[in-house]
């Protein structure tokens, strides 16, 4: 028999300087299993996923969503004003980064999905919108594993309470896999002394099996893509 599920899902109070809290009255309300409208296909994965923790970043695979933002190790926001995009950059996973075109662009009517999707940005008063499509099904947005579709649609909001605090909300559409939209969200701290290190995952990556190859089956040592 499966254990029971916590019950908390999406939210966390992630921090950059370990030592400092984000007070009770700034923290996110937490999120429910429960209150999720999961289809029941997505709700079987997502039980399936709790016991089976092979999830992409154990491959040095990207995450898109809340996944990237809270990501281990630190996140970065790169304002290019004269290219009208926002940057974002990670320091777990795969290192990678993920543009948002801030130049009022549609999005392309035929994408390629992709992990991050494709996102475009504007602005309301100080809060920063972000609106995302054309998502794969092989990442997940979440530290956890809620699944979704190509058929996924965030909408990520981005604001300051305070000097220090940065409050994430991420709005969840996607028909594929639930009921109806869905919202959660987090609070970072900012660590003003922080600075981006070279981190590479492939190096850290001393389990083998979670290198998955061809038809699911492990890559051995001698694959190029293993290290």
């Amino acid at each position: 028999m499966i254990p029971e599920l916590p019950e908390d899902i999406g939210d966390r109070d992630v921090q950059r300087d370990p030592g400092a809290g984000v007070a009770p009255e700034l923290r996110f309300p937490k999120l429910k299993v429960s209150e999720v409208p999961f289809q029941p296909w997505a709700r079987a994965l997502f039980t399936y996923r709790q016991h089976h923790e092979f999830e992409p970043y154990t491959r040095c695979k990207p995450a898109g969503g809340l996944r990237m933002v809270a990501t281990a190790y630190g996140t970065d926001f790169i304002d290019v004003p004269e290219q009208k995009r926002i940057y974002i950059t990670q320091i777990g996973g795969p290192h990678s980064f993920r543009p948002i075109y801030m130049d009022g662009r549609p999005h392309p009517k035929d994408l390629d999905p992709s992990y991050y999707g494709h996102s475009v940005g504007y602005w309301e008063g100080d809060k920063l919108v972000v609106d995302t499509i054309g998502y794969n099904e092989r990442g997940w947005i979440d530290l956890r594993g809620i699944p979704t579709t190509e058929q996924l649609h965030t909408t990520e909001r981005f604001s300051r309470p305070d000097f220090n605090i940065l409050h994430y909300e991420i709005t969840i559409d996607d028909p594929g896999a639930y009921t109806g939209p869905w919202t959660s969200g987090i609070y970072f701290q900012w660590d003003p002394g922080a600075e981006q290190f070279e981190f590479l995952c492939q190096d850290g990556n001393l389990a083998p099996l979670l290198m998955i190859g061809a038809e699911n089956q492990p890559l051995d040592r001698t694959s190029v893509i293993v290290p």
